[in-house]
């Protein structure tokens, strides 16, 4: 089992250093654990690294600089870039925990990972579903396959695993085949999802088939659609499938899809995270960001003492992953 040698140094301040703050899924995720931090008199701080792996790297060097912080949450962009420095903050006292990537060759509080090539997988099977079984009206091209286009992200360790599954499970697919590949995440990624979609739809008019990495991205995809349907009719031809659902906006337009499928292009989306816990009446009592925010704040919170819930046997304590 992993032994801990590390000694908090008290100090109350936590931060989330983020690739970005506009995903909103991820905000969501991060403000659940800040909320348990606080109920133990920490103070919460974001930080948008905004897109670059290097200002992670400085955020934690900060953070070391401060000497007030005492815990830091991190969505690994890159897990090399930060090994010597996330050592440091150790050193001085400070937990570190990280969400959606695990350290190869060093040992940091504990990460709550998901295996995100798993969703990438299975929005692309939930198109081959559809394309099959919905009735839709979706051209072939030459070789009898349907023409798809993938939203990719690669700069952050979670996303190479998520986007080469996306792209891989299209090229191994027996009815489908690749006819484009773009990348939309990051601020503005609605309107950029919005272009690169427009781009597509004018140079693959066959291409009714969009797999989004993220909600936001989906969106914007779809906006595109909706205006080029405008001139061709068909809405109900077109599918857009996100790799995760947390969005507000997002689930009214997947509800009415739900309801007409003509409304929209979604049509559906993969998620992940613990179930939702429901009651008994059928109501959902905690949602998946919510307690993949909690579990980030075990790990923490037990790196600094103040909690047991990090030892579970099924974890392993400190250095173990969730």
């Amino acid at each position: 089992e992993p032994t801990s040698e590390f000694t908090w140094n008290g100090q109350k301040e936590v931060w989330s250093i983020l690739p970005t703050t506009g995903a909103e899924g991820l905000v969501l995720i991060n403000d659940a654990m800040g909320a348990v931090m606080e109920e133990q008199g920490f103070t919460y701080v974001k930080k948008d690294a905004q897109g670059n792996p290097g200002n992670q790297v400085q955020f934690v060097e900060q953070a070391i600089s401060a000497g007030n912080v005492g815990a830091l949450m991190i969505a690994a962009m890159s897990v090399e870039m930060l090994k010597d420095v996330v050592q440091q903050a150790i050193d001085a006292g400070i937990a570190v925990a990280y969400l959606g990537a695990q350290p190869t060759d060093y040992t940091i509080a504990g990460c709550v990972y998901t295996a995100y090539e798993i969703t990438g997988m299975y929005a692309v099977q939930a198109a081959e579903y559809w394309v099959q079984n919905s009735g839709a009206n979706v051209p072939k091209n030459a070789d009898g396959k349907y023409e798809v286009a993938i939203d990719t992200y690669y700069d952050i360790a979670d996303g190479v695993y998520r986007s080469n599954a996306m792209k891989g499970t299209v090229e191994k697919s027996e009815i489908l085949t690749l006819v484009s590949e773009t990348t939309s995440y990051g601020d503005g990624a609605l309107n950029t999802a919005f272009n690169n979609a427009q781009s597509v739809l004018n140079a693959n008019p066959d291409c009714h088939i969009f797999i989004a990495y993220e909600p936001e991205e989906a969106m914007g995809i779809a906006n595109a659609i909706a205006d080029y349907c405008e001139q061709t009719g068909g809405l109900a031809d077109y599918c857009v499938i996100p790799c995760y659902a947390e969005d507000n906006t997002f689930k009214e337009l997947y509800a009415q899809a739900e309801a007409d499928p003509a409304s929209t292009a979604i049509k559906g989306y993969a998620t992940y995270g613990d179930p939702p816990i429901m009651d008994d009446a059928g109501n959902m009592v905690k949602d998946p960001p919510t307690q993949t925010g909690e579990h980030l704040a075990d790990c923490l919170l037990t790196a600094c003492g103040l909690s047991d819930a990090w030892n579970d046997p099924n974890i392993g304590g400190y250095g173990g992953t969730y």
